[in-house]
């Protein structure tokens, strides 16, 4: 039998400037989803106070909430408004402090919301489903069809993206939280005196996997599938339990340590979180500088730079490709103690960018990983080279070979050597058992 999704029995508007606040309620939470959204009540004389509410409650108290300072989750919960609580992921958003951004902090509301829109529109990212103008910023909301918790990596990975894209005009890095509330239509900013209003969008509920994919190519990201092909070709090229490289030369070894440190980087959505950016940074333009065909390498580690470490200070940047620029003019040899440029071992960053042997051995690491996890893979390499001479463990040595557990020759009534002697004679079994 085929469910109804709930989704169809929302409203379908063709004028987003039309949007009611109890269109904008029906819209964004219709009836029949998971979990139900909150309502954040601010009062600065009775304190604040939340609780969630169905669709009908909430616009059966409408007229009370707008007469407050109320705001409303754009995803749902089951219980309380945290992020473990989470019944599903209902919307992308961005927030925008364009006030606080240089460029466009005489703009009006109006004037940013209309760049934002041509900003997305050449880089073929859908119009938001509701620009939503809060009295001092703005706020861009992509509908999308209910995920569950468990798809909160994918959906943080699109957020992210999301916000680099728009991070020109003044995008709040804060607001990416799945317990992040938004101020409902109709109230009053107390901050700005102004009524917050649904200025524009299309309306439109969107497939995740679509927008997120659409989102990904215009921030410069692999999408999903580019992502997948990229994993299924490094199970391909390195198993878990491949044995360690032997006998390598600093370029080689460095060139696995590169390789190794851009599956990291798409296992993290193709940005490196933040807090890494500038050690993960710092180990990629090592690796090039112990390359011997990388002539362009300041423009390799900028081009790295912006798609994947996006925020790091232009500072610390321009540190990290004035070091390696004077690295690589070093004379290259095979000894580290005599080589100049920098020289890290694999555990010592696998440490500094927080990555387990687990991790390790799922994204089939050559050379980045603890020194627990190198051990284990020495350690099943040489079991494996044993084996292939036809050596076998002390287990199944035991479990093939009981004659000394058993001691045959006492039902012989012989002693061990005379019992052996004879078996191997042939002469055992014309004796009489005692």
């Amino acid at each position: 039998m085929k469910h109804t999704d709930p989704h169809e029995f929302a409203p379908q508007l063709s004028d987003p400037d039309t949007v009611s606040p109890e269109d904008y309620i029906r819209l964004l939470h219709p009836r029949g989803g998971f979990g139900r959204p909150a309502v954040l009540i601010k009062d600065p004389e009775e304190g604040s106070g939340q609780f969630t509410l169905c669709q009908d409650g909430i616009l059966a108290s409408l007229h009370s909430l707008q007469d407050r300072t109320s705001f409303i989750s754009l995803n749902r919960f089951f219980g309380s408004r945290r992020n473990a609580n989470l019944a599903c992921l209902n919307a992308l958003y961005v927030d925008f402090d364009f006030h606080k951004e240089p460029d466009w902090r005489a703009g009006t509301a109006d004037a940013v919301q209309a760049a934002i829109a041509g900003h997305l529109l050449i880089r073929g990212v859908p119009e938001p489903s509701f620009f939503l103008q809060t009295g001092r910023g703005l706020a861009a909301i992509w509908m999308i069809q209910s995920l569950p918790p468990a798809a909160q990596t994918r959906w943080q990975a699109a957020m992210r993206a999301l916000v680099d894209l728009l991070a020109p005009f003044g995008v709040d890095r804060a607001g990416t939280d799945p317990a992040r509330v938004f101020r409902i239509p109709g109230t009053r900013n107390e901050k700005s005196d102004r009524v917050v209003r649904v200025s524009g969008g299309d309306c439109r509920r969107h497939d995740f996997d679509a927008l997120a994919d659409e989102i990904f190519v215009a921030a410069g990201r692999p999408t999903r599938s580019e992502l997948d092909a990229r994993r299924q070709q490094q199970k391909e090229r390195v198993t878990s339990g491949a044995p360690m490289p032997r006998g390598l030369t600093q370029c080689e070894r460095f060139a696995q340590i590169l390789t190794d440190l851009e599956v990291f980087r798409d296992f993290h959505g193709g940005v490196i979180p933040m807090g890494y950016r500038n050690t993960w940074l710092h180990f990629y333009a090592t690796c090039l500088t112990h390359q011997h065909d990388v002539t362009d390498i300041e423009d390799r580690i900028r081009q790295a730079a912006d798609a994947a470490t996006p925020g790091l200070g232009a500072k610390e940047v321009n540190t990290v490709i004035k070091q390696a620029a004077q690295m690589s003019r070093m004379p290259a040899t095979n000894t580290p103690r005599e080589d100049a440029r920098y020289s890290y071992r694999g555990a010592t960053i696998a440490e500094r960018l927080g990555i387990s042997a687990e991790q390790a051995r799922a994204l089939g690491l050559r050379q980045v990983m603890p020194d627990e996890e190198r051990r284990r893979r020495r350690a099943e390499s040489q079991r494996q080279r044993r084996a292939s001479r036809g050596s076998v463990s002390r287990e199944e040595y035991l479990s093939e070979n009981t004659a000394s557990k058993e001691k045959p020759w006492l039902r012989f009534g012989l002693g061990r050597s005379q019992y052996y002697a004879r078996k191997k004679a042939g002469t055992l079994t014309e004796l009489t058992a005692v």
